[in-house]
């Protein structure tokens, strides 16, 4: 029998794993969790910030390794303190990183000690450039050369001065060829082969089934929304420039409908419930729409969002910015959901004409999803078309291609 890798996951330290506390790099990192309990082809242990809650949730995990990390107290008063002078007195606008800055220091400094303590055959670190820092601590860049890997899921906020730490990774993974080319870009190396491997994004294909969702879920779901007989539009996602919140919000105003509701489910924090500048702006736009046209529902836990998909008409998720691969979207086909996107960074690598209405983001963006959203509302044959093109699309995209693709790119030297 093969001897089974040692491999290491090193989290970014904002959001614990298992997803407790939402996050979407997080939750794919917990899908390679659920899959190496089922084929255990790798011994693995995954470093995450503590909280009591994923350290209770991964005892569902019991071939898994967890190394919950507390950050000492006094980290925690000093990021208080920090926010506290960012957002009470300076009322900066970026506030909220400074609620974990000196605890993800610690956190970071904690997981390269005990990287060096010990040997792992592959080092994953999961989509934060600081991260790649431990490999500053005493021999442990040498001592992981040649093992460690780099799994990029967006483009980074910052760079932390580490762009040589990851061109000198053994490879690059990257959830699109769009974000790698990017990326390759930013860290002055060219785009390969030899260098960046493509791992494409999955969601829970058992979560995410459309034939789980019954009749009751979808109902339980209006009744909720008090939407009544109103047909539902449906956004799902972050509510953060760049994601096309505020332009499907004016097209929605300017469709001037009665038969439909706009229905937004996400926050900015995810669990959290404080509100940005940006979604304040959104609730604004509210007022000029008419309150009973558009029901914010704030996070949804992450077990119920395959009914809302379901309790929609038709959804959509205009991305504004060079998305590497939005989940949402992905979730969307996953649940045979008749989509509107737009052709913004890697979003082309995952749906196509054959399952998703594809507008360009110009300046007609706002004009281009009021016509889409009419003719896909009045178009039964269009969304069943749709509809099917997204089944078949999607229907090869499993947990478990996604964690044998990532082994076998782990394999390859």
């Amino acid at each position: 029998m093969k001897e089974r890798k040692r491999a290491a996951f090193i989290t970014n330290g904002a959001f614990p794993v298992p997803a407790v506390r939402g996050g979407a790099v997080e939750a794919l990192t917990e899908m390679i969790l659920k899959e190496n309990e089922i084929f255990r082809e790798m011994d693995l242990t995954l470093f995450s910030i503590y909280d009591e809650l994923a350290l209770k949730a991964g005892v569902k995990y019991p071939s898994v390794h967890f190394e919950f990390i507390r950050p000492a107290k006094k980290w925690l008063n000093i990021d208080r303190a920090f926010h506290y002078v960012a957002y009470d007195i300076l009322n900066y606008s970026k506030h909220l990183s400074f609620k974990t800055t000196f605890q993800r220091i610690n956190y970071l400094y904690q997981c390269a000690v005990k990287l060096h303590e010990n040997d792992y055959d592959a080092v994953i670190f999961e989509n934060q450039m600081a991260s790649l820092w431990v490999l500053k601590y005493k021999d442990n860049a040498a001592k992981y050369a040649g093992k460690y890997y780099f799994h990029l899921h967006n483009h980074p906020e910052k760079y932390a001065k580490a762009e040589k730490l990851a061109a000198d990774s053994e490879k690059i993974i990257c959830v699109s060829r769009f974000i790698g080319n990017a990326f390759a870009e930013k860290i002055g190396i060219g785009y390969s082969d030899e260098k960046f491997a493509v791992l494409k994004n999955v969601v829970d294909e058992k979560l995410f089934d459309p034939s789980r969702v019954t009749e009751e879920d979808i109902r339980n779901v209006k009744d909720k929304l008090q939407t009544g007989e109103k047909r539902i539009v449906l956004f799902l996602g972050r509510l953060m420039e760049g994601k096309g919140v505020r332009e499907l919000m004016q097209a929605f105003r300017d469709m001037n409908r009665d038969d439909c509701v706009l229905v937004i489910v996400g926050s900015l924090n995810f669990g959290d419930n404080a509100r940005s500048p940006y979604e304040d702006e959104l609730y604004e736009l509210v007022k000029e729409t008419g309150e009973d046209r558009i029901i914010f529902t704030g996070y949804v836990d992450h077990d119920l969002v395959p009914a809302y998909y379901r309790a929609a008409d038709i959804v959509c998720m205009p991305s504004t910015c060079e998305d590497a691969a939005p989940l949402a979207v992905i979730e969307c086909l996953r649940m045979q959901m008749p989509l509107i996107t737009t052709t913004m960074g890697g979003i082309p690598e995952y749906a196509d004409e054959t399952c998703a209405v594809m507008l360009e983001n110009d300046e007609h963006l706002v004009g281009s999803l009021r016509d889409a959203m009419n003719r896909l509302l009045d178009d039964e044959a269009e969304r069943k078309r749709l509809s099917e093109g997204a089944a078949l699309i999607s229907k090869d995209r499993t947990l478990s291609s996604f964690y044998h693709n990532l082994l076998d790119i782990l394999e390859k030297k």
